[in-house]
């Protein structure tokens, strides 16, 4: 029996942020380079939530490929905590991406044999 070589490397990318626009400015420099499990036109959207409060958005991006260039100096209005879960080699794809779009701080790492978890936080370049 031939098998084929697995080249799949999906990660969720999990948002918090105070506004949709933010979130939305995130996902959309990510879906420039990977694609994504959302429909075309399918965008971050307010959600009702106590005010003061962060709203988390989720997106599942497919990174076994890179394509397009990064848009640089993408603006937000505040700081966006972002989980990555995926293979670390997905995660890594991820954070370089984010890495030229954003400043980029990271928080923390869970890591395992198959799978690490790495929250960031992301804020317009020059603002940290």
């Amino acid at each position: 029996m031939t098998r084929t070589p697995h080249t799949d490397e999906p990660a969720q990318v999990v948002l918090s942020a105070q506004s949709s626009a933010d979130a939305e400015a995130v996902f959309s420099t990510l879906r420039s380079c990977f694609d994504s499990d959302r429909a075309d036109g399918d965008t971050a959207h307010d959600q009702p939530h106590r005010p003061g409060h962060p709203v988390v958005w989720t997106e599942t991006f497919e990174t076994s490929e890179v394509r397009g260039d990064v848009r640089p100096n993408a603006d937000l209005s505040a700081a966006v905590t972002a989980d990555l879960q995926g293979s670390h080699l997905a995660v890594d794809r991820l954070r370089d991406v984010l890495t030229r779009a954003f400043s980029v701080r990271t928080e923390g790492t869970v890591s395992g044999d198959q799978e690490v978890e790495l929250q960031i936080v992301l804020e317009t370049t020059g603002q940290s």
